[in-house]
Order: C-alpha cells, then sequence, then structure tokens
C-alpha cells in the first residue's frame, strides 16, 4: 500500500532512469532516489529546502552493467559504470587484486550487481526499503533496509553482511559517498572527529597532488607536497584547482562527519559504526583527475567509511585492518545520514542523526 503524499512519506517505484527502475523515497525534508538495478546506488539525495542535491553526478556516458557484472579490468569496469552518489562496496575496497583465484577489480563486485527490492513498510509515519544481493564470486549476503519517517531530514540505513560459505573470508567493505556542487564550494568545511591522518603513498599516480606521499600526520593539518601545510578541514579549493588527493582519516573519537556550506546554509553528515568501519577515506578529485573517464572534469569529494586502509590490499594487510567473516557469521551496521542548516562548524553528530554545531 502506498500512502498519499498528504501522510506526509511516500515511497513510489513508478519512475525510471537511464532504462534501470527506480525507487523514490520523499517526505517533507528530503527526496531519495535508489537505483536497485545497479548496484542499490543512492544517486540523489535532496534537500526540499534549499532543492539541492547533495551527491555528486560523473560526467562522463555511465551505463549500468548489461551482460557482464563481474570486474574485468582493474579499474575501467567500475569506473565505466559509475554515476556517482553513494554505493555499497565488497567484498574489497580500492584497487583490483585476485581472491583465491579470483580475480577482483576496483571496489569488488557489489555495486556493479543487480539488487533485489521491495518494499516492507509503507505507512502513514514510515516507509521501508530492503535490498538484497548475493555475491557472485564471493559467498556474501548483503541486506539493506532503508527508512525515511514523516517529519525528518534522516535517512536511516541498517546493512548486514553474512557468510555464507564454508570457509573463513577475507573482507573490505565500504560506503562510497561522493558530494558535489553546489555544497562542494570554496568556503565549505569538513568537520571529523579524527586523531591522525595518512596520505596515500602515491609512487607514479596522482601527478595533480597538493598532499606530501605518504605522509602521516596529526588531522587535519596535512603536510603539503610543497612544503608547506594543508588544513583538510577548510582548505577546498574551487574548480579551477587541477588538484587529486586520497588521504585517510584515522583514530576517529566518534564515527561521523559532517560536510558543511554556510553560504547555502546547508549540511550534509553521516553517523556511523567505528567497528568495523575504522577509517574513512577522503578522495579529493578537485578538477585534477585527469585519468580516464574523468579528465579532469571532476569537483568532488569522496566521504567513505571504510573497515580497512590504505587503497589496496596488500597495503591493508601491512595495516592489519583486513577484516574476516566465519562461515554463517554476520557483520551488521548502522547508518544515519541527515541534512542541517544553520550551522558554521559542526562538533557533533548523535547516534540518531542529530547535528550540532556552532550556530551561523
Amino acid at each position: 500500500m502506498r500512502p498519499s503524499w498528504n501522510s506526509g512519506v511516500r515511497v513510489s517505484t513508478e519512475f525510471t532512469y537511464r532504462g534501470l527502475d527506480t525507487i523514490l523515497l520523499e517526505n517533507a525534508h528530503l527526496r531519495v532516489i535508489l537505483l536497485p538495478g545497479k548496484g542499490g546506488d543512492i544517486i540523489s539525495f535532496r534537500d526540499k529546502r534549499t532543492d539541492v542535491d547533495v551527491m555528486w553526478h560523473t560526467p562522463h556516458n555511465w551505463h549500468p552493467p548489461a551482460e557482464r557484472y563481474l570486474p574485468s579490468e582493474p579499474n575501467s569496469t567500475w569506473n565505466d559504470h559509475y554515476p556517482g552518489g553513494w554505493q555499497t562496496n565488497l567484498p574489497n575496497a580500492g584497487g583490483g587484486h585476485e581472491i583465491a583465484g579470483s580475480a577482483y577489480g576496483l571496489h569488488g563486485e557489489s555495486a556493479l550487481l543487480p539488487w533485489d527490492a521491495s518494499v516492507v513498510r509503507a505507512d502513514e509515519e514510515v516507509v521501508t526499503v530492503r535490498l538484497t544481493v548475493e555475491l557472485v564470486r564471493y559467498p556474501f549476503r548483503v541486506v539493506r533496509d532503508l527508512t525515511l519517517r514523516a517529519g525528518e531530514s534522516r535517512l536511516r540505513i541498517a546493512e548486514s553482511v553474512t557468510n555464507e560459505g564454508e570457509v573463513e573470508l577475507e573482507y573490505a567493505w565500504q560506503q562510497h559517498i561522493a558530494l558535489g556542487a553546489p555544497l562542494l564550494a570554496p568556503g565549505a568545511r569538513l568537520d571529523v572527529p579524527a586523531r591522525r591522518g595518512v596520505v596515500e603513498e602515491y609512487g607514479d599516480g596522482y601527478p595533480n597532488r597538493r598532499l606530501e606521499s605518504g605522509a602521516e600526520f596529526d588531522w587535519p593539518a596535512a603536510p603539503g607536497d610543497d612544503g608547506g601545510e594543508v588544513d583538510l578541514s577548510t582548505d577546498i579549493p574551487g574548480r579551477d584547482a587541477g588538484i587529486h588527493d586520497l588521504a585517510y582519516a584515522l583514530d576517529l573519537e566518534d564515527g561521523w562527519y559532517a560536510l558543511t556550506n554556510p553560504d547555502l546554509d546547508l549540511g550534509f553528515a553521516l553517523r556511523f559504526p567505528t567497528d568495523p568501519f575504522e577509517t574513512l577515506w577522503y578522495w579529493q578529485p578537485f578538477g585534477g583527475y585527469e585519468e580516464s573517464p574523468f579528465w579532469n572534469r571532476t569537483y568532488n569529494v569522496g566521504l567513505e567509511p571504510t573497515t580497512a586502509y590504505p587503497g589496496d590490499t596488500p597495503g591493508q594487510h601491512e595495516t592489519g585492518t583486513v577484516k574476516t567473516l566465519e562461515p554463517g557469521e554476520t557483520v551488521e551496521a548502522e547508518f544515519v545520514a541527515a541534512i542541517y542548516g544553520g550551522l558554521s562548524a559542526v562538533g557533533t553528530v548523535t547516534p540518531d542523526g542529530e547535528v550540532r554545531g556552532t550556530e551561523h
């Protein structure tokens, strides 16, 4: 049963996007669009007060996988089908590698697969959509419940991963969230309760870096590649900066982050559990990601709670952050994504998703 719009919250399955069935969750504050047929992605998270979609949308002509759902190249398969927005990545996060004879590309397979979808609750107060998928190369079953309540500017997500195999299996689990303009702009502020940070070891990559490769630092004061210092909370450059970096926020004192744009009177915050999501990846393509398919057309940030770091599986083994699931074991996590106004900086995001900070 679909509630009427007058009830304050509704769910609709009547629309398509790029040929894919969509699910729309909506109340007086938020409009959220899901793509079950493409990874269960959240492709839109729109604040109705300001009419701003905080999610980033990729500039290339992406399309959903049609015939081959599994990674076939280290990076291109995931990127070719990447619309921006929010993905769940399993069983790996970061660069491609091989697991027990099966090749995996960038970010694994969960965001390439079609997910089954059902509306499990739709009444005058709450709508809940359940997304489920079984991976192909890994015996993992993933269940994701997305809930929107009447009168709240928050989306609640409960996610679980179950090992249906008969052997213990390693995994990295990531919430790949990309935020873009106009929320992202010079003058915006990123608050993360981290004590420590590490920059990716770039090697020959990231030619448009502004951060020192492999540097360890006290968050948010990162060493710059030019010998200076970059404040990762406030030094957000414009579209023409031509910068591309990746850093990891570590030793989190609490599980949340918030990106605030006082000029828009708008912010986006995410609450997440630090067990097992012990690190926040901070992807920074400020107009400088020159590789295919982006060609310096990107202006966004990726703020990605992840169970491991850095961005490759051998490195994750070195840091000891790779997690495992025993046969039949399930790991669960809950997230709250919220929009807010009235603040210039954020001091905390409560477990219920209430955002508190400095008023402007």
